[in-house]
């Protein structure tokens, strides 16, 4: 059962049991009402009666200065006759079990067994399908034993509440299906959202979380269709993460298989060349340094290939370093390689109180993998700067080139893996394409980030942003400090 009829069903349900419960309460107690009314005026009246019946008998008596006999039969009939009949009611008087007077149709047997305990009493009898009102009281006369029985029809009372429930069985009935129409379009107006909700997220069970709700009722469907919404983008923006992970490392493997055949194919023909041919001296010494240089371009592979699964499973402890004293000590190393490539190396450190929270060893493999990638992009006679300096709450350090700068569509890709943006730059490159992937790697270990500022022709800078350290460096002694 859908979730607007089980609303609907309740709700009409509810409104039944209210309905119903109030209805027949209100009409009940009018006609409690009504009887309290009746039995009233019926008491006033028998007793206004009793008391007529009494004065006159004694009124009688005084005259024929008489005690009670038959005559006072006929005062009590002379009086009754007189007035009772213009009343509308039924009177029966008794003498004990006799007789005296007795207006009603019916026998007397016709009202039920009389209690004669001495109290009024009263009841509602029903005599050939008519309810009546039956009121018995003594009259004290004398020593006599007198009764004194009321009888009113009180149908109007009982008809009346019957078309009372006639009135409120057909309104119930109308007012239902007015109410069951209007429940109709009242569900599904408020189960509109809900059903929206469900599509999405069956779509969503099918792998499309592109599907958007858009509600505009200012509810708690308004806040969950949000928070669907919300999900559904989360969710959307984590499968192409991991889709592009997913290419990224397919591309890695495609990129890995590819240079690591180029070599392996030299060395096996440079292998085959020596095993099926006589070479003289000179050739062997020639095929021996392109093997050599082949399998230096494996093992060079292979230690990248493990400094970036040592960086992806390695936790590093960060400690406070000196980012001057780093950059000389990365500059002192390689400077004999600079003067060997005929460039020149200008290191600007900042004052020793710029700190960073670093590990010391990945941080030099990081300035060092720039200088190299910096020393393949320049030409002779050309300039490199290492640079350092602080900036509000951060450290930024620079390494800047002179040479012909990376082409616009390479720059988004410069730190992937494999991506040889350096074979555009200069073809002299050698490399394998890792040492840009590994810098993005210790970068985002030390939470910095890379920013690449090239243009062709020019140059380019690349600028390592750190946070600051933000501990007090005057509280720092040499000895808690790496330098």
């Amino acid at each position: 059962m859908r979730l607007s009829q089980k609303i609907g069903i309740s709700s009409l349900l509810f409104f039944l049991l209210v309905y119903l419960t109030a209805g027949i309460g209100i009409i009940e107690n009018n006609k409690k009402t009504a009887m309290n009314r009746i039995l009233q005026l019926s008491a006033d009246e028998q007793n206004s009666i009793s008391s007529g019946i009494i004065k006159y008998v004694l009124v009688n008596r005084a005259k024929n200065n008489t005690g009670m006999n038959i005559d006072d039969s006929v005062y009590i009939t002379e009086y009754l006759d007189s007035r009772i009949n213009s009343w509308g009611i039924y009177l029966i008087l008794l003498k004990g079990e006799e007789v005296l007077y007795n207006n009603f149709s019916f026998e007397l047997s016709d009202i039920g067994s009389i209690d004669y305990a001495g109290k009024a009493t009263w009841r509602v009898q029903e005599i050939e399908d008519q309810p009546y009102l039956v009121i018995l009281s003594r009259i004290p006369l004398s020593d006599e034993n007198l009764w004194n029985i009321y009888v009113r029809n009180i149908s109007d009372i009982y008809a009346d509440r019957k078309g009372q429930y006639t009135l409120f069985i057909q309104l119930g009935l109308v007012v239902t299906v007015i109410l069951s129409v209007g429940l109709i379009f009242i569900t599904g107006h408020l189960t509109r959202s809900l059903r929206l909700l469900t599509e999405a997220v069956q779509k969503a069970g099918k792998g499309n979380y592109k599907e958007r709700i858009h509600i505009k009722a200012k509810d708690e469907t308004r806040t969950l269709a949000d928070s669907y919404n919300e999900m559904a983008q989360a969710i959307e923006e984590t499968i192409q993460k991991l889709e592009d992970k997913t290419k990224e490392q397919q591309r890695f493997i495609d990129n890995f298989t590819h240079e690591l055949r180029t070599p392996l194919t030299a060395i096996v023909g440079y292998a085959d060349l020596l095993r099926s041919t006589s070479c003289d001296e000179d050739m062997y010494q020639r095929l021996g340094e392109r093997i050599f240089k082949e399998g230096n371009r494996i093992e060079k592979l292979s230690r990248s290939m493990m400094d970036l699964i040592f960086l992806e499973r390695h936790s590093f402890e960060l400690v406070p370093c000196r980012i001057g004293f780093l950059l000389q000590e990365a500059a002192e190393s390689f400077e004999p390689a600079a003067a060997g490539a005929g460039l020149r190396l200008c290191c600007i450190p900042p004052d020793s109180s710029v700190m960073i929270s670093g590990d010391r060893q990945l941080l030099l493999n990081l300035l060092g993998n720039l200088l190299d990638n910096a020393k393949k992009a320049s030409d002779e006679g050309k300039t490199i700067w290492l640079r350092g300096r602080r900036e509000k709450d951060q450290v930024i350090v620079e390494v800047e080139d002179q040479g012909n700068g990376v082409p616009a569509k390479d720059r988004d890709r410069i730190f992937e893996s494999f991506y040889m943006a350096d074979k555009v730059r200069n073809n002299k490159n050698t490399g394998i394409g890792l040492g840009l992937a590994i810098c993005a790697d210790i970068a985002a270990i030390h939470n910095a980030r890379i920013k690449l500022d090239s243009e062709e022709g020019k140059g380019t800078l690349v600028q390592i942003i750190f946070p600051g350290y933000k501990q007090d460096t005057k509280q720092l002694y040499d000895d808690n400090c790496i330098q």
